[in-house]
């Protein structure tokens, strides 16, 4: 009986530690999506990652010209891997210039880290839908204050 009991202790706690922790997602879906964030300066940056492994990153510095590149990418146990780069070509008409010189990558808490050696390079990133639903309970949350205020 006594072994029986260890054993069952022994797969309850290896069913346990692994429901803590599930596999790492390998799946394009992670990362696919669009992303924005802010930096230093007034910079602005937006990277669209497509399910397919292609993508663009661009990036304000402040000035409203962008600085911009294609992408292929993987995510490998995710890690956001960049594969390839190719710098966009130069647009004075459209504001564009080439990025040639940047790093992506995955940052804390499902975010992105954009960096660059250009001065005023670089941003921290988040899921435009995550964004849009914390702003949509944010504004819910001061909707439900003001209401509460006016019945007082």
């Amino acid at each position: 009986m006594r072994h029986f009991a260890r054993l069952a202790t022994f797969l309850v706690w290896l069913t346990v530690t692994q429901a803590q922790a599930p596999p790492p997602d390998s799946s394009p879906g992670y990362f696919s999506g669009e992303w924005a964030g802010t930096g230093e300066y007034g910079s602005y940056c937006y990277v669209m990652l497509t399910a397919d492994g292609s993508g663009w990153v661009l990036m304000d510095g402040g000035a409203g010209d962008w600085r911009g590149a294609q992408v292929q990418w993987r995510n490998r146990l995710q890690s956001l891997q960049i594969e390839r780069t190719i710098p966009l070509i130069a647009s004075p008409q459209r504001r564009i210039m080439p990025l040639e010189d940047f790093s992506l990558g995955g940052g804390f808490n499902q975010s992105l880290s954009l960096t660059s050696t250009e001065p005023r390079g670089g941003c921290q990133l988040q899921k435009i839908e995550t964004t849009a639903q914390h702003l949509a309970a944010a504004r819910s949350a001061i909707e439900g204050l003001r209401l509460g205020e006016s019945r007082q």
